[in-house]
C-alpha cells in the first residue's frame, strides 16, 4: 500500500497543535502525557471493551476480541447521538498498556483532526480513509512523543526501553518517533555520517 504524502506543513502543524494541547493541560513537550487525561480533557469518553458485554451473544463476541484475537478490534470511535458529533471511544482492554495508550491517542488524534464519522460497512467492506488514518496515527505520535522530547531522548543516549516506558509507549513507537522526527539522525550526526538510521516506512504502535 502506497504511503500518504502528507501536505507541506503539515508535520509541523502537528507538532505545533500537539504542543498546543499538552499545554492546556499543562503539560510541556518533555512530559509523559496520558491519553485518558486527554480524552476527559477534551470531553470524550472512554470505555473499556469489557464493559460493554450484556447478553450472552455479546458477551462471546466480545471474549472472543478479547481473548482469542484482539487483533480483530483495538479501539474504534462512535456517536451515539448521531447527528450530533458527541465522540466516544471503545478500546480493547486486553491490549498491553502501551498499545491501549497508543490506540486511544489515535482515536483522540481523529477528532483533534476534525475528521469527519464514515459509516462502519459499506457494500459489505469496511469505509476506510487511509489518507485520514495516516493523519491520526501521525498526530498521535507527536502527542504521546513531540519532537523535543524525541531529540531529547536521542541526544542523551537514552536506551529505547527505558525512554519509551517513560513516555507510556511500546519500544517500537519510540523508536520509530527517534526516527521519523530525524532526532535520532539529528544526534548521530555528532558521531559521524557513517551512524545515520534508516528511517522506517510506516508509524508503528
Amino acid at each position: 500500500m502506497a504511503r500518504t504524502v502528507f501536505k507541506r506543513g503539515f508535520k509541523s502543524e502537528c507538532e505545533a497543535l500537539a504542543a498546543a494541547v499538552r499545554a492546556e493541560m499543562g503539560l510541556g513537550t518533555l512530559e509523559r502525557l496520558d491519553p485518558r487525561a486527554l480524552a476527559a480533557d477534551l470531553g470524550i469518553a472512554v470505555h473499556p471493551l469489557s464493559s460493554l458485554a450484556g447478553n450472552s451473544a455479546t458477551a462471546a463476541a466480545i471474549d472472543h476480541v478479547r481473548t482469542v484475537d484482539p487483533s480483530v478490534m483495538s479501539a474504534m470511535t462512535i456517536f451515539p447521538d448521531w447527528p450530533l458529533r458527541h465522540r466516544v471511544i471503545i478500546f480493547n482492554d486486553a491490549n498491553t498498556a502501551q498499545r491501549q495508550a497508543s490506540d486511544l491517542a489515535h482515536e483522540l488524534s481523529h477528532g483533534l483532526r476534525m475528521h469527519e464519522p464514515r459509516h462502519a460497512i459499506v457494500a459489505g467492506c469496511r469505509d476506510y480513509s487511509k489518507a485520514e488514518e495516516d493523519e491520526a496515527a501521525w498526530l498521535s505520535g507527536c502527542l504521546l512523543v513531540p519532537r523535543d522530547a524525541a531529540l531529547a531522548v536521542a541526544m542523551s543516549g537514552t536506551p529505547i526501553q527505558s525512554a519509551a516506558a517513560e513516555y507510556g509507549v511500546s519500544d517500537r513507537m519510540m523508536s520509530w518517533r527517534l526516527n521519523a522526527t530525524g532526532a535520532r539522525a539529528q544526534a548521530a550526526l555528532n558521531s559521524g555520517p557513517e551512524c545515520l538510521p534508516d528511517r522506517p516506512a510506516a508509524p508503528e504502535r
